[in-house]
């Protein structure tokens, strides 16, 4: 009888310190799910802005395209036409 009692008195403080350990862990996890909703706001965030600056940047190209304010036979034109392809490519993927 006091046997049996001991021993459930031992592995129910085994019990316990699992679960303590368990209740550590799921801590750490929630911790390091909030660092991740975190830094994901962050990029949300930055791409949003990022890809704001290439629809200004795409419009304000196309703008000066319709002037004809550069020549492509020239190497400000030839720059131009380089920038003109970045943000046409940075747009579709944004």
């Amino acid at each position: 009888m006091i046997v049996g009692l001991v021993m459930s008195i031992i592995f129910i403080i085994l019990l316990v310190i699992k679960i303590y350990g368990l209740l550590k862990r799921i801590e750490q996890f929630e911790d390091y799910t909030k660092e991740l909703e975190e830094a994901n706001l962050e990029y949300t965030t930055w791409f949003k802005g990022f890809s704001t600056k290439i629809n200004e940047s795409y419009s304000y190209i196309r703008q000066i395209d319709k002037i004809g304010s550069f020549e492509s036979d020239d190497e400000t034109g030839r720059i131009f036409k380089v920038l003109k392809t970045i943000i046409d490519d940075l747009k579709k993927i944004v």
